[in-house]
């Protein structure tokens, strides 16, 4: 089952809670070849909130996007998943919030990521972008633990195959041990 807890990491180099990095081409390739779908090539941030709970060296990495970026309609189209009842997991499918602006966390876009395949921190005016908000976290972490739990009854339901590349990873890192 697909599962997921706040993490905490402090060696050096380790993926930092709450902090916001960018995904290897590799690692876009990758899905592609598991038969998912991944979309953006840009270099936007994922954010990495959660640490696996059945498997510590991976992570769940929410794409964001700039709100700015959008149309009308578009926003519109987000704005309305977000007002529909919480009972209702399509209103788990974004998150309207702010990083250093006005972000959209994209959760139904959830990734399984493990640190080979992080190219890097995500910077800001030169450093490291990290979310503090609390009340934020808080709702992308009750928010993203729905979007996990509907994958795990429905397997692959999202377009970029979650429990496929959740499954690679685990296997991939049982290899490497």
């Amino acid at each position: 089952m697909l599962t997921a807890r706040g993490f905490s990491l402090e060696s050096e180099g380790a993926v930092k809670p709450t902090g916001f990095y960018k995904l290897s081409l590799e690692y876009i390739g990758l899905i592609k070849r598991l038969g998912g779908k991944y979309r953006d090539s840009k270099e936007r941030p994922v954010y990495c909130c959660i640490q696996d709970r059945n498997n510590p060296d991976l992570y769940w990495a929410v794409p964001t996007s700039d709100i700015l970026h959008r149309t009308p309609e578009q926003l519109d189209r987000i704005k309305g998943y977000c007002a529909l009842p919480d009972r209702d997991i399509r209103s788990c499918y974004y998150h309207l919030g702010h990083t250093n602006r006005p972000a959209i966390f994209k959760i139904s876009n959830v990734l399984p990521i493990s640190e080979k395949y992080i190219d890097g921190e995500y910077t800001s005016q030169g450093t490291h972008l990290i979310l503090r908000d609390r009340t934020l976290i808080a709702e992308i972490e009750r928010k993203l633990a729905r979007i996990l739990f509907d994958e795990s009854r429905h397997p692959d339901k999202y377009e970029q195959h979650i429990t496929s590349v959740y499954k690679f990873l685990v296997d991939e890192k049982k290899k490497t041990t």
